[in-house]
């Protein structure tokens, strides 16, 4: 009856376990005192520095362990490049990514969110600031990382004064990652408050789970009524 009970107890937490996801901002800092995230070289591979205004984001900066790999870029740099911070100025937000090129086509910015468990990860949702505290237009695409496919768009304004960013809820999942890129503009447009969830809830794992625990529950009452 007790090693019934010790599995039965190893079911229900298997099934609670299979529903249950751990949520991680990067945040790009909250001031006023600049964060230690950003690197001294413009690949973002160099050791990490206190932040100033132009500075290049750390490579290394938003990864967690057997969760997810962060990687900065922009797509249109000649060599390795990672993406710059800025302190204020974009709305309310403190401590933003941007990229270079400029207002237009040769502003572009990319995240990549590569998953590192099976299960793979989930974007809840970003912010979007415009600079100097105004509102801009751009353009936001996200993609699944292993299939490429187009799973979120966006064209249209972001910001307004210095009091709202825009906030973006996607909720998108992938078991591989997902790919933000932003441009036009990726230069006055930054990108802030990456809140991801580690895990997609796994509906099949929890019912199987849970069935198990129905049959073990039932062979337990047989034996009682034996």
């Amino acid at each position: 009856m007790k090693t019934t009970l010790l599995l039965i107890a190893g079911l229900a937490g298997l099934a609670a376990g299979a529903a249950s996801a751990q949520t991680y901002t990067v945040d790009f800092g909250s001031g006023p005192t600049a964060p230690a995230i950003c690197a001294d070289n413009a690949a973002g591979t160099g050791a990490m520095v206190a932040c100033t205004d132009n500075a290049w984001i750390n490579q290394g900066y938003g990864d967690v362990a057997g969760v997810m790999d962060v990687r900065y870029g922009q797509p249109l740099a000649t060599g390795d490049a990672s993406l710059r911070w800025w302190g204020q100025n974009y709305n309310n937000l403190y401590g933003v990514l941007w990229a270079d090129g400029g207002d237009g086509p040769n502003s572009y910015a990319r995240i990549d969110l590569v998953a590192q468990g099976p299960a793979g990860l989930q974007l809840v949702s970003f912010d979007l600031g415009a600079y100097p505290n105004t509102t801009r237009g751009t353009e936001v695409q996200i993609f699944d990382l292993g299939s490429n496919a187009l799973l979120y768009q966006y064209s249209g304004d972001v910001g307004v004064s210095n009091t709202s960013a825009t906030s973006f809820l996607v909720g998108l999942s992938s078991t591989t990652g997902l790919r933000i890129e932003w441009r036009n503009s990726a230069y006055n447009v930054g990108i802030d408050n990456l809140v991801i969830q580690s895990a997609v809830p796994e509906p099949a794992a929890a019912a199987l789970a849970l069935a198990g625990l129905g049959l073990l529950g039932a062979a337990a009452r047989r034996r009682q009524a034996a």
